[in-house]
């Protein structure tokens, strides 16, 4: 069974315009990494909102490293 993360990248802290990705990763370092390398938003806050199921994963046909914006 494979598990994904939620991440949430904002500018600054109370940033109306947050966007939230499930990224194929299971660990949460891996999964921030992809998202800053891809992104190219390297001055934004990356925050962890927990684990998602292969479902989702599954749902989303996310493959190891990939993400989707939700």
């Amino acid at each position: 069974m494979m598990f994904g993360r939620l991440i949430r990248v904002r500018a600054h802290r109370h940033d109306p315009e947050a966007t939230i990705y499930v990224v194929a990763e299971a660990e949460v370092e891996k999964a921030i990494q992809v998202l800053k390398i891809a992104l190219v938003r390297p001055l934004d806050e990356f925050e962890d909102l927990g684990r998602v199921s292969d479902t989702l994963l599954n749902a989303l046909s996310l493959q190891p490293g990939q993400f989707a914006r939700t």
